[in-house]
């Protein structure tokens, strides 16, 4: 099945031609964090979707995946990083990630579940420290990216 990135660049996603794309993403993350982590929905929808960017991954015309890129005053955050349980051990959360890293630039970084942990180191990240914090009653640690503008691992679609 052919699998589709769509990016909604910062301060896009509320626009008419963008509104069904982001309820795909914040249907990905409804499913993986509230429903499976537990996740309070006032945590998750925080208000700040409008003025951030979002990748998607469909599958054919299903969502597959999202990740959330918002500008914050330490840096580019990537967060709200979620596959699809169907979809998970396919690479995709790693594509995600690495067309994210593609798109930003200077100071980059996650709090990345100790869960994950691995995942992010795989891919290049590393732990700022190892203090160990709480959101949503997950621990979590600051990781950052210090290899500066990755490379677009697939073609990624703009809508206009």
């Amino acid at each position: 099945m052919e699998q589709t990135v769509i990016y909604l660049e910062a301060g896009t996603a509320s626009l008419p031609t963008n509104a069904a794309y982001l309820a795909l993403c914040q249907q990905v993350r409804r499913s993986v964090f509230v429903q499976e982590q537990g996740v309070s929905e006032a945590i998750d929808f925080d208000g700040n979707d409008p003025s951030c960017a979002h990748l998607l991954l469909l599958f054919g015309d299903e969502a597959a995946g999202t990740l959330r890129i918002r500008t914050t005053s330490k840096g580019t955050k990537l967060e709200r990083i979620a596959i699809l349980r169907e979809y998970r051990k396919q690479g995709l959360g790693k594509l995600l990630v690495r067309c994210a890293l593609a798109l930003v630039e200077g100071q980059v970084y996650i709090h990345a579940q100790v869960q994950s942990e691995g995942f992010y180191q795989r891919l290049g990240f590393v732990a700022e420290d190892q203090t160990i914090f709480y959101e949503a009653d997950i621990p979590h640690k600051t990781m950052i990216w210090p290899h500066g503008k990755g490379v677009l691992p697939c073609t990624i679609t703009r809508p206009s």
